[in-house]
């Protein structure tokens, strides 16, 4: 007899604890709005590694203006453009000639969109994302040479019409976003113009798509832009299930 209420009163203390756990696991109140999304589900393993997607179908799935808030706008969508500009000058570190040979071999249907945001600080106002289409194993590569140039060239110095400046360079993985993730941080030193400000871009890869997010010197709202855009491409590309912004 006495075993068995020893036993009911173990049982009960089981149940409580389990309760107490899964109420200290939810700590925030109901009232507070929640932060925007920072992490993002990959599709490696549930998709076909060589399907590629269409200009049209890579628009589509951009994120809407209000992903940056109530007052942002849509000043540009473009098709076409990867490859073409930006992600650093790398032309005078030779340590880095093969890689930045590879880097401009990679092609892809793209679709950008550029958004003003209106009441963000000035040199923090346009974010553009550009999503590209290849096979998963192309866009895999894609971030492994990019992490390399980033390692083997940190420092380049880049010729202006005033004077030489330098360009710093680093890179950053970061986790739980979509498949693979990227954080870049470049800054200029040098004359007048060139304080050492960083920026910053945020490379994800969802299956054989990349979200390649720049936000000037806003570095918490390309990572959360980055982490909604990778939902989107999970959900409107490849019709995984999941939540979509």
């Amino acid at each position: 007899m006495r075993a068995a209420v020893r036993a009911g009163i173990a049982g009960h203390a089981v149940m409580l604890a389990v309760a107490l756990l899964a109420g200290c696991a939810d700590t925030e109140s109901p009232s507070v709005a929640p932060r925007p999304a920072t992490t993002a589900p990959g599709v490696d393993g549930e998709a076909d590694p060589e399907r590629v997607f269409t200009e049209t179908e890579l628009k589509a799935a951009l994120p809407p203006a209000g992903a940056l808030g109530r007052h942002a706008k849509v000043i540009g969508t473009d098709l076409g453009l990867f490859g073409r500009y930006g992600g650093g000058d790398w032309a005078q570190c030779r340590a880095g000639n093969d890689l930045r040979v590879e880097l401009r071999g990679f092609k892809g249907a793209s679709a950008q969109q550029t958004v003003h945001r209106a009441r963000a600080a000035e040199n923090d106002r346009i974010v553009t994302v550009q999503l590209v289409s290849m096979p998963a194993g192309r866009a895999e590569r894609y971030l492994k040479v990019r992490r390399g140039l980033h390692t083997s060239c940190p420092d380049v110095t880049v010729d202006t019409e005033a004077a030489p400046v330098q360009e710093h360079h680093e890179a950053r993985d970061v986790a739980a976003l979509g498949d693979d993730a990227l954080l870049e941080i470049s800054r200029r030193t040098g004359g007048d113009e060139y304080d050492g400000t960083p920026s910053y871009a945020v490379d994800v890869r969802v299956g054989g798509v990349l979200a390649i997010v720049t936000s000037g010197g806003d570095k918490e709202t390309g990572i959360s832009l980055a982490a909604r855009t990778a939902q989107r491409i999970r959900t409107a590309l490849y019709a995984a299930s999941g939540p979509s912004d």
